[in-house]
């Protein structure tokens, strides 16, 4: 602990660190009520995707024109290359699935009006049932991956490391759920993915630095409990950066050219990564820190 090195006070401005941590969720919190809830897709509602190419450029004000004459001027447009477009038409806004006879009208008024190569490149129905179905499940595996984190860093560490570590990665999914309410983004099966990917990649990250400071917590008479955890961030901290940097250039480089469900997929691993990186770093020590000065048995 003696080494030269970078050494920043992170313990010594803890308010601040919780500060912007309670900025970033509260807006979160507000983009959810402003935007009237989050923009669940059809995985969640039930509904029919068709991703349709164009036999030429266009822009979605035609397609939705089109759309409005048939009856559904309200689908969610999503272009995807220069002349492909996913249209999602959502259960709840027409009472159910288009049938297929349905489906094949809006087809033949889309190639009648622009002109579409008749091979689609998804075509799929979801029935509102599954749904509800699917949200039990994702919740369900999310309840299950947070109590088995809690139990492993709870015998590998102690309680209060395996509580600090759930509330770390509570933060980071609030953030980036957040983020969607915000930008009013669809919420879908690869968002729950990349959710469960978040939480594995934030709790590792969480557990370098704990190792860390159990390693060098026989030094606490020395330079205080406080000081052990802000030395042993400052440690950890240059790891934690290359990690999230080198972990991050490929997922955008997904985010700028994977097709429209791998950018979903990028898009809530960047925004849970550098929340990770940055709650590893800011949030979970100071609450580390903050849970051992609350407890007498911790200050011995």
């Amino acid at each position: 602990m003696n080494r030269k090195r970078l050494h920043f006070n992170f313990i010594g401005r803890s308010k601040i660190w919780f500060i912007i941590s309670a900025v970033v969720i509260l807006a979160g919190v507000a983009g959810y009520f402003i935007q009237g809830g989050f923009n669940f897709g059809i995985d969640f509602l039930g509904g029919t995707l068709i991703e349709v190419e164009f036999e030429q450029e266009i822009g979605s004000g035609e397609i939705r024109e089109v759309l409005g004459r048939e009856g559904y001027g309200s689908s969610v447009i999503q272009q995807t290359d220069s002349n492909k477009y996913i249209i999602r038409i959502k259960a709840e806004e027409i009472g159910k699935p288009i049938s297929t006879d349905e489906k094949t009208r809006i087809l033949d008024a889309l190639d009648e009006d622009i002109g579409i190569n008749p091979q689609l490149m998804q075509d799929r129905t979801v029935n509102p049932g599954f749904g509800s179905i699917l949200i039990r499940n994702a919740l369900i595996a999310i309840a299950i991956s947070l109590a088995g984190i809690l139990i492993y860093v709870w015998i590998r560490f102690e309680f209060r490391f395996g509580a600090t570590a759930i509330v770390t990665l509570a933060h980071d999914v609030l953030v980036t759920l957040g983020v969607y309410a915000i930008l009013g983004r669809e919420i879908n099966t690869s968002t729950i993915a990349a959710l469960l990917t978040i939480i594995g990649y934030s709790l590792n990250d969480t557990i370098v630095v704990f190792d860390r400071i159990r390693e060098n917590t026989p030094q606490a008479r020395k330079f205080g409990y406080a000081g052990v955890v802000n030395n042993s961030v400052n440690m950890t901290l240059s790891r934690s950066i290359n990690t999230s940097v080198t972990t991050l250039f490929p997922i955008i480089l997904l985010l700028i050219l994977g097709t429209a469900a791998l950018k979903d997929f990028a898009l809530a691993l960047t925004i849970g990564i550098i929340s990770g990186t940055y709650s590893s770093i800011f949030f979970a020590s100071p609450i580390l820190v903050v849970w051992n000065n609350k407890f007498s048995k911790y200050k011995k």
